[in-house]
Parts: structure tokens; sequence; C-alpha cells
């Protein structure tokens, strides 16, 4: 007898109508719900959601929905997501070929599908993706109940929507096992794990009219808890099945290390969030495709830090405001809509403040969400009113606005670092091989000058072309962009690209990170294309091609000093160079490096980005503070890093006298320029 699936084996009619019903009306129920869902999306600002780059996107969702590449970072959760996931899918179009066998190629094709040898293959695979899922959710239940991750969110609905998952996977097992206890084809060992289960059901002496009460009942369970699932689905937590690939699809697109370019010369621009409307489409999506998984807690060094800022926290601030003010929004005009606040009524602004813009919550979310685009905006709209913005935050603002540098220095002392040094100005010679961006920090701050006094040293034992802008170089004001002053930023970006056009050189090196970010990938929005390297890159390119010949420190003994290397945000999570400060400082003699418990893209935050340069937040545990006593945990006697932000906040950190440790803050620029005697 040739193999085939029996689709209604022991299913009485009224059993059959009971399925077919509760199927049809869940999933109704599920698609009328999905429409109201995105018509609620639909009415944020904008109204449409985005199709650019097509073929990216798809390419994306294959990326992150499809191999869960961010998921897999915690090997835990990978393996538990992978084995509920795809089998689950599997499980779900594995379920529904029998109906589709009957329907359409039993009754319309007189065929079937499910026969032959195709059939006991399609029985190994859903038993083997039931024992898949099965593992999978009992992880997550242990994960869940036991070992509690405190980044998790709690409440009986994840439970519940596993536990709907789990009589699944039960019945169906039942349903199988029973059919092949009673009647026994030939075929039954292919469903190796039903068959098992059968054959214990037999020895526990179940006779054939118990295995078919069992089987009816686990029919009914089966297809009534299919149902609803369905219309439940939209108010449990595994909605984000269905959610995350949309939003991995629909998130903003745009180059990496840029903020999205608003046209401010353009009549009625809309930016800033403040209220449930101003939110665009995508970004109220976020709020349906968020797992509530924590990742982006654990990475916050602000949340780590004790600060009000919590990232999972402000995306569900948007489920918040969506079920608070939905039913308004769809149901009358948006002039009738009031002010349906978020930022004050369910975000406090004191958590919008202390971001660092690090980006390692986005860099960590498994569904792609920008909190760091979010709260951007949200501070856009609080820079509209001078009463929200933190005094000393102002007054660096201002700063600028008078004298092109935050710190309000005057013109005339911009080159004041330079004194006693040779360095050629591009008034001068209007033409140089190396453009070399100096930045405020490097122009008035005393460590960060020690570091470009050590370029110039490294240019000229290189004997390489290169000039600095003098007096003429300006803040480029990504502070103040990441602050959301968009419009100081854009004023000094147009005036900056003004007065870099008019000189000749083949490439722009600058050691701040924040410069080299603002150069390389928000200046294209506005017309100003260099080539542009970080002064890490650069170096070690010297290094590399035989340019500079580094020796032995003068007065160091040849044992080696321990040393650690501190990722500056904008430099590696948002720009992936980890590897080039790394090969300088291998490259200097008599350093052992030593890597500290978060490096590399998960490296932490000094606490200086996103503006806080420039104001304080109340922190319990000051984040700089923590980046110090990693950097003594490994021994390390130097710390040092590639940013001059960075140097100010660890050097801030390792002379508070509570330290207990002594250890020693410098840029790699340093280390190289002793090494040329």
């Amino acid at each position: 007898m040739s193999p085939f699936r029996d689709v209604y084996w022991n299913v009485p009619q009224w059993a059959r109508i009971l399925m077919y019903v509760s199927q049809a009306v869940g999933l109704a129920f599920l698609i009328a719900r999905l429409y109201q869902r995105f018509r609620l999306w639909l009415k944020g600002r904008g109204g449409q959601l985005p199709f650019d780059h097509f073929g990216w996107r798809i390419a994306r969702v294959f990326k992150h929905a499809v191999l869960q590449v961010r998921t897999a970072r915690d090997r835990y959760a990978g393996i538990m997501h992978f084995l509920i996931s795809f089998p689950m899918i599997a499980l779900f179009v594995g379920m529904e070929l029998p109906i589709i066998d009957n329907i359409l190629y039993s009754r319309i094709l007189s065929s079937r599908l499910l026969q032959g040898r195709f059939y006991p293959i399609y029985d190994s695979a859903v038993d083997l993706c039931s024992l898949a899922a099965l593992i999978g959710i009992l992880m997550a239940l242990f994960r869940r109940n036991v070992q509690r991750p405190p980044q998790l969110s709690g409440g009986i609905r994840f439970n519940l929507s596993l536990s709907m998952l789990l009589a699944l996977l039960v019945s169906g097992f039942l349903i199988q096992a029973t059919k092949l206890a009673v009647a026994q084809p030939p075929w039954d060992i292919w469903s190796f794990a039903s068959y098992s289960l059968g054959q214990g059901l037999l020895a526990l002496g179940l006779g054939e009219t118990a295995l078919r009460s069992i089987h009816v009942v686990a029919w009914v369970t089966y297809f009534l808890s299919v149902g609803l699932l369905f219309g439940a689905f939209l108010d449990l937590p595994i909605k984000h099945l269905l959610f995350a690939p949309l939003n991995i699809f629909f998130a903003p697109f745009q180059t990496r290390g840029a903020l999205a370019f608003i046209d401010l010369d353009k009549k009625g621009v809309e930016f800033g969030i403040s209220k449930i409307g101003d939110f665009i489409p995508a970004q109220l999506m976020n709020s349906a495709a968020c797992t509530e998984c924590g990742r982006c807690q654990v990475a916050c060094p602000a949340t780590i830090a004790g600060t009000p800022l919590d990232p999972k926290q402000i995306i569900l601030d948007i489920r918040t405001g969506l079920r608070r003010y939905g039913a308004t929004m769809l149901n009358t005009p948006k002039s009738s809509w009031g002010d349906m606040p978020i930022v004050g009524a369910l975000t406090p602004e004191e958590a919008i403040w202390a971001c660092t813009t690090c980006w390692a919550c986005v860099d960590e979310c498994p569904v792609r969400i920008d909190h760091v685009g979010l709260i951007v905006e949200m501070r856009r709209e609080l820079m509209k009113n001078e009463d929200a913005i933190p005094s000393s935050l102002l007054s660096a603002m201002r700063n600028v606005e008078n004298g092109k540098d935050p710190w309000g220095n005057p013109k005339e002392s911009r080159m004041d670092w330079a004194r006693g040094l040779n360095v050629p100005l591009m008034a001068d010679k209007k033409k140089a091989d190396v453009l070399y961006w100096v930045g405020c920090a490097g122009a008035f701050d005393p460590a960060s000058r020690q570091t470009a006094r050590a370029m110039v040293k490294i240019f000229e034992a290189a004997n390489i072309d290169y000039a600095v802008l003098g007096e003429e170089e300006s803040c480029t004001c990504e502070w103040a962009r990441r602050a959301g002053n968009e419009h100081l930023f854009q004023q000094m970006a147009y005036s900056n690209i003004a007065l870099l056009d008019e000189y000749n050189f083949e490439a722009l090196v600058t050691h701040c990170p924040h410069c080299y970010n603002t150069f390389k990938n928000e200046y294209p929005q506005f017309g100003g294309r260099y080539d542009v390297i970080h002064h890490s890159t650069y170096i070690a390119g010297l290094i590399k091609n035989g340019y500079l010949k580094l020796g032995k420190q003068k007065g160091r003994k040849t044992r080696a000093r321990q040393i650690t290397y501190h990722d500056p945000c904008y430099l590696g999570r948002y720009n992936g160079v980890y590897d080039d400060p790394r090969n300088v400082l291998k490259a200097v003699r008599g350093m052992n490096l030593v890597e500290m418990e978060h490096n590399r893209n998960r490296g932490l935050c000094c606490g200086g980005g996103g503006g806080q340069m420039w104001f304080e937040t109340p922190q319990e545990r000051p984040i700089n503070k923590i980046r110090v006593e990693e950097a003594l945990d490994v021994d390390a006697q130097l710390l040092c890093t590639a940013c001059p932000f960075c140097s100010i906040e660890l050097t801030s950190a390792a002379s508070k006298p509570d330290l207990g440790e002594k250890i020693d803050i410098r840029d790699i620029a340093e280390l190289v320029a002793e090494m040329l005697g």
C-alpha cells in the first residue's frame, strides 16, 4: 500500500465544522485587527511607509529576521529563538498542507499531495520540527521562570504565549500518535517521535476506544488553539513573529552614522517629537515590533549608570500612547486630536537628556529599532523651548554662535596649541596632500592639545605634505545636532563646507571621531564630500607602509607595560574602525595589549557623546568611572583611546581620589610620537 495522509481519520463531522469555523473566525479577526493597526500607524506624520531601496530592504530582512544575526549574539537566546521560530513557521505550513491537500488537490484536482514517497518524508519533517520547537519552548520557559534575566519583561502574558504554543505542539503529537497506535500503517516509523509516543500509550494499556477519544479531543484542542491564537495574536508577545520582519523592512534606510536629513529651507517642514502624532508610521510600528528582550537596556551606558533613561521603555511608551490615544486617532480628524503628549507625560525629559547617542541600543536591537533617532527627534522638540535645555548646554551653543567654539575661547587663540612648532596654514599654502582638522578639543583642551602636537610630529617624521586651517577652523557642532539643535548644526555645516571647498587637498585627517563621522557620513547630505581618514587609520597606514620607524620609549625599561584600548563609539560602532587603533598599539614596543570586558562593538561609552560633554546628567555610578574601573580590572597601567571626548571623560574619572589605583590616559598618537624620538 502506497503511503498517504488520511486527513480526517476518526474525525466526526462536527469536529471538522468546528475546525473550519474556528480557523476562519480567528483568521478574519486577525486580518481585521491588522487592518486597524496599519490604519493607526499611517496616522503618523507623513502618513506612509517607505519602500525605497527595496532590494536592500529585502536583504536586510533576510539577514536580521531569517538569519537572526543579532539574536544569535546571545548563545542561549539565539539557539532558543532558532528552535522556536523556524520550526513553528514550518509547522504552520505543515499543518495547513493536509487541509489544502483535501480541498484543492483531492476535490478540485482529483489528486493528492501527501502521498507516495513524499508523505513519509513530510511526516518525519513534521516530527523533527515539533521536537525542535518543543525544546525551544521549554528553554524559553526555563529562561523566564528559572534564570529570569532582569532585562526581560515579566508578566503572565509571556508564559501564556508559550503555554499556547506548547498546547499546540502536545496536541499535534497526540493527534498523530493516537492515529498511528490504532491504524498502525506500514510507514508509521517515519513519524519517529509520534510513533514512540503512540507505543508508549499502548504500553500504558490504553485500548482503541480510549485512543480514538484522545485523538478527537486532541484534534479539537489543536484547532481551537489555532483559532484562538489567530484571534489573540496581536495581544500576545509572539506578535513580533510578524511585526519584527515588517519593522526590519520599514526601518529607516540611511547612511550608518548619519541622522536623517532635514531640509530646513523647505516650507512647512516638520521635525521634532512631542505628541503621538509626531511619530512617523515606521516609528509607531516600533512599538509593536519590540520583543521586550532588554538587550538595549543591558547595552545602554546611561541605564547602567543609573540615569532615568531606559531605551526599552522609550519604545513601550509609544505603545502605551497608541493604546491611550488610538481610538481618537482612528475616529477623529487630526485637527481635533489635541495634545496627546508623549514627552513629559509618558517619557520624562530627564531620560531624553541622559542619552549619550552611543548607538549601543540600536546595534543590539534584533528588530532594528532606532532608539537614538527617536531620542534626537524628541530633543529637537525640546530645543524649541529654552527653558527645557540644560543651561550649560545652552551656553556651549551660544559660544559657538558667537565665537565658533563651544568653550568660548577667543578666535585668535585657536593656534595656541602649536606654539613652538612650525605648523603650515592652508591659507598660506592653498594646497596640501593632507588637511589636518585639529578640532575644538585639539585646539583648546590641554590633553587633546598634546594629541594635536603629536600628530604634527608624526606628519613631519613621515615627511607628509600637510596643513591646518588655524583660525579659520570652526566647530562641526556634531554634538549640537545630537542634542537637537539642527539649525546650529546646519549653519556650521554649510560654513565649514564653503571653507573646505576653497582649498585643494587629497585627504582630510582628524583625531576626533565625532568630526570624522560628521565629515564622512553627514556632510555629504549638504554637498560636502571628502576623503576622510581618522588619525588611527592614517597612522596605521604610515606604520604598515614603512613611513614611520618606531623605536623604544626613552627612559622606559624593557619590561612590557600592560595597556588596554577604549573603543570610541563614533569610531567603532558608528564606523566599524576597530583594528587600526589596535594595530597601532601592537606596533608600539614595550606594550602588552589586553582587552577590557566591554570591547569592540560591545564597547562601553565614555559618557561624553550626544552633547553630554557640555552638561551634567545625574548618575548613580558615573559612566566614565565604570569604564576606568574596567581598565583597572585587567591590571592595565595605561588606558589608551583615539578620541578627545573620551580622553577628557576618562581623565576626569581617573583623577578622582576615590578611585584607589592610578592609571594613565593617553591618545594613541602620543604613544607613537614618543617612539619617534
